[in-house]
């Protein structure tokens, strides 16, 4: 019973490749954030006890990859040479939205300034983590073509060799039933 009740709910091919996006680069945000949690502070240990405010700004970082990556996600996808320059114009975008918003969710106002700071002071001293993020965000673009070409086969044009059949009409002087419409064409037949 319950694999009939999800039946209806099973994804498609290209959105399992956008949920695998999803995935990517809310996996990278979350070590971009977890590098940065663990560089803030007089301890500079990669691997040190975190406290549970700590905990909550790596998720504040994996969330705010994922709604930058959906803001953002009419950038990525999108094939040839006008595809690469929305993608490159894509990477700049979902990054600040995401250290806006991550950081903004991390600590409401002062955040918000500091997100995209501390993201650009960690990436410029860790540059393994930048191209940790790009190449996400350039997997979450190749990945999202197969969606995007998906979903734009649904918007195909329609076969115009199409014959339209319409309903007979009832002869002039007849009565019709509009309650019981079958009932009436049964009646007519007779």
């Amino acid at each position: 019973m319950l694999s009939s009740l999800f039946s209806n709910f099973s994804p498609t091919a290209g959105e399992k490749r956008l949920y695998a996006a999803a995935l990517a680069v809310s996996l990278a945000g979350g070590v971009v954030s977890f590098t940065i949690v663990s560089q803030m502070g007089h301890d500079q240990a990669m691997l040190r006890r975190l406290s549970g405010a700590d905990y909550w700004f790596v998720i504040a970082g994996v969330l705010g990859s994922l709604c930058a990556l959906f803001a953002g996600r009419d950038w990525l996808g999108h094939g040839g040479p006008l595809g690469v320059l929305k993608l490159v114009a894509g990477i700049l975008a979902i990054t600040f939205m995401g250290t806006i918003i991550g950081g903004t969710l991390a600590l409401p106002f002062y955040g918000t300034m500091f997100g995209p700071m501390m993201f650009c002071f960690t990436v410029a001293a860790h540059p393994v983590l930048a191209l940790i993020w790009v190449n996400a965000l350039v997997v979450a673009h190749l990945l999202m073509t197969d969606w995007r070409r998906e979903r734009d086969s649904i918007f195909a044009p329609l076969n115009r060799s199409v014959t339209v059949v319409t309903a007979r009409q009832p002869q002039a002087g007849a009565r019709q039933n509009w309650l019981n419409p079958k009932r009436d064409r049964e009646k007519r037949r007779a």
